[in-house]
Parts: structure tokens; sequence; C-alpha cells
């Protein structure tokens, strides 16, 4: 059965599934969007259309790969592909939804042609806003005490998708991903994405932070730092560290 989007949010989700640089758009897209999820209790208390404050709202749960998640889906047709009998159903704009599951884990569309994992991390990122916010760029002070490490769970699609990013571009050498804390600044220890290029580095920054606020990462936010000679960790990176991309010479003809 060939996929037929039913509205905006799903023609959006079946592309980003296909283009990584286009989750943004689908994020974006989602804020305005309704979600329908099923009820397990009896009738819910509302007056025209808007849940009553305190209202008690009893969703299920399905198992995926020994996990459990709330399942929420993109459209009716999707609810109704799901189930095999009639159930309650809700239907809440996205973000009133997840502010309702706070904490729990979610799954857009289990079963479909085209979903998502919503872990409650990257919910409660997209309720506060960070989600859209664009990564910090750091030049650390040589005097400065921070501590480096590899992190304990590498951040596999975050990385996937800057090393297409960086092969669009020509300026950027190397990269490196490391698990960061700076005790100056009072935030806590997260991703740091270190990149060795030549050329416009604010360009670099915007196409590498565009992919980096659409990939889920274990240490959230992400930041990046320049490798210019003036950091103060380039001996760190050198020697500690095994890049994660690194620029390819081009193999060039010869003739005779």
């Amino acid at each position: 059965m060939s996929f037929e989007p039913q509205n905006e949010l799903e023609r959006i989700l079946s592309i980003a599934v296909e283009d990584p640089s286009r989750r943004m758009e689908f994020y974006e897209e989602l804020q305005r969007s309704e979600l329908y999820t099923l009820h397990m209790g009896g009738d819910v208390p509302e007056a025209n259309g808007v849940l009553q404050e305190k209202t008690t709202v009893r969703l299920p749960s399905v198992d995926i790969g020994g996990k459990a998640y709330l399942p929420v889906f993109s459209s009716l047709q999707m609810l109704q592909r799901f189930i095999d009998r009639e159930m309650r159903y809700l239907s809440l704009n996205a973000m009133d939804l997840f502010g309702l599951v706070r904490g729990s884990d979610v799954w857009l569309n289990p079963g479909g042609e085209f979903g998502k994992e919503f872990p409650a991390s990257e919910i409660e990122s997209i309720l506060d806003g960070s989600m859209f916010d664009a990564p910090q760029s750091y030049t650390v002070d040589r005097d400065t005490q921070v501590m480096l490490g590899r992190p304990a769970k590498e951040p596999d699609e975050l990385l996937s998708g800057l090393t297409e990013v960086f092969q669009a571009m020509p300026g950027v050498k190397l990269a490196y991903n490391a698990h960061y804390y700076n005790p100056a600044t009072g935030d806590p220890p997260h991703t740091l994405i270190a990149v060795e290029a030549d050329g416009d580095w604010n360009e670099i920054i915007r196409e590498a932070g565009r992919r980096a606020s659409s990939a889920p990462v274990p240490d959230p936010p992400v930041d990046f730092l320049r490798l210019d000679g003036t950091s103060g960790l380039e001996t760190y990176f050198e020697s500690d560290c095994e890049p994660f991309y690194r620029k390819r010479k081009r193999r060039g003809l010869s003739a005779r």
C-alpha cells in the first residue's frame, strides 16, 4: 500500500525521514499540528472541545523493542489502522499533548510507514524551546580549566548527520566529538563538536547547527569549538582523540 499523507505534518514527516536536512521543518510543523491518542478511561470532561482543568486522562502504552512508549498518531486514519476495535480517542495540539505526557517516551505512528521516537528528553527540549536554539560556538580561554573526555554513549545519528554536512563543505578538514564540562559556565556536561576548518566559520556553524538541532543527542545541548590554534584544546584532540570526520584527499588524474 502506497503512503498517502493526510495532512502537512505527514507530508513533511515522510520527506524528513529520507532527507535529514528537512527535520527542523518537521519540528516546526509539529508545533502547529494536531496529534491523536487513545483514551483508556471513560468520557473526558470537555467544553467546546477543550479539556477541563485537572482532567485525568488514561493513555495506553505499546511495547517497541522491549521498551514502553505512549502511542500517538499524526492523523485519525493512522490511529484507526493501529486499532482493531472501536476505542475512544483524543485530539490535541502536539505541544499540549507533550505537556500532558511530560516525562514519558512517545512513539509517533507505531506500525505505520513513517514514524518517529520521541524520548522524554527530546520532548522536554521541544517544550522548553531548546530544540530550536542555535548551537553556541565556544572560544575557550587558555586559563580556563575544562574537563574533556569520550562520551559514555556516542551520538551516532548526530555524527552521521554532521559528516554529511562537512562532506559538502571543502573548508572542513577534521571534526571531533567530546564530552565537555566547563565549571565556569555553570552548564551541565554536554556534547562538544570541535572542528578544524578554513573559510566562513559562521556558515559552517549555521549548516552544522541546523543538522545538530534535529538529531537526538544523549548529552544535550551541542556546542561547537573552532580548532584554529588559539582554543587551547588542540593538543588534547590531536593526541587523545580520533576524528569522526576527516576530509578525504581527491585522487588526481594522470595522463601520458
